[in-house]
């Protein structure tokens, strides 16, 4: 059925060219052999200028789509930098987060009974898919896509992690296992640990690699770009390091006023806290007999 509209769709056109083609060769030449040349001439000549100006607003069109289309992906690649470097920032605190954990219930630490409660959690990476529409090369937005399902997948093993070490976690502190049984499930925690921070490892290599990339592809900017960033470019005057200083001295010295005049408050309310207490109206004589 479908192949039967696009035929009919396709003839229907060609009808269509074909009768415009035929009227056109017609009026041309009922022109060309009549008496009035001038009449042809002004008939070609509108005829050329509405086609010129036809052409040309197709060019144009096509141009701002063009120019509308590689902005986007300069756009897309400077976010997506951004994004790598938020990501690679969660996993270094996910592989922290990992040798704390195993530094905590290390074998020397267990051995000597000393049972301790994990508190820190991993952190979820972001998923941005609208990064994946923006891109024009389609070799780079394959390998984000890729880059997205692997930190998706990622996400979910954090979480059953943290999940099934909270529930070790509560049943201890409640009382519900022993030290041993404790004792057990940390030790085949620490194993899961070490292998999903191999998996953060590879998850770091690949985020350098895709920040590499975007580098490289950010370079290929619309030429309205290039001349936009070559105007509006600025840079560090001279006196810029000595102002910088005395700014940062100002600064400080704020904060240190802002620290003291908090301090000072903090005393004063402490200090009237453990005062009696006074009944509303009564004099400095009656406080004293008090």
């Amino acid at each position: 059925m479908q192949r039967i509209l696009i035929g009919l769709g396709v003839t229907f056109v060609a009808a269509i060219g074909v009768i415009a083609a035929v009227s056109a060769t017609w009026i041309f030449w009922e022109a060309w052999h009549g008496s009035d040349r001038e009449a042809f001439r002004a008939l070609v000549g509108a005829f050329s200028g509405a086609f010129f100006a036809f052409l040309f607003l197709r060019f144009a069109e096509a141009g701002k789509r063009i120019f509308e289309r590689k902005e986007k992906n300069y756009n897309t690649l400077v976010r997506l930098q951004h994004y790598v470097n938020d990501s690679l920032n969660i996993t270094s605190d996910n592989i922290f987060v990992i040798d704390d954990f195993l530094r905590c219930f290390s074998d020397n630490r267990l051995d000597r009974g000393e049972l301790a409660v994990f508190i820190n959690r991993f952190q979820q990476y972001p998923i941005n898919p609208e990064l994946v529409i923006g891109l024009t090369n389609l070799d780079f937005a394959n390998e984000l896509y890729t880059l997205h399902v692997g930190l998706r997948k990622m996400n979910d093993s954090l979480a059953t992690m943290d999940r099934s070490y909270e529930q070790v976690m509560e049943a201890f502190i409640s009382k519900k296992i022993d030290n041993a049984t404790y004792i057990g499930n940390v030790k085949t925690s620490r194993d899961r640990y070490r292998e999903i921070r191999e998996f953060l490892m590879q998850t770091k290599a690949d985020l350098i690699r895709t920040f590499a990339a975007a580098i490289v592809l950010v370079q290929d900017a619309p030429f309205l770009v290039h001349v936009i960033r070559s105007l509006t470019r600025s840079a560090y005057s001279k006196s810029y390091p000595e102002d910088l200083k005395k700014a940062i001295a100002k600064v400080e010295a704020d904060v240190a006023r802002g620290a003291e005049s908090s301090k000072k408050r903090i005393l004063d309310i402490q200090k009237r806290s453990t005062e009696p207490d006074v009944q509303p109206g009564c004099s400095a004589d009656e406080r004293k007999s008090q």
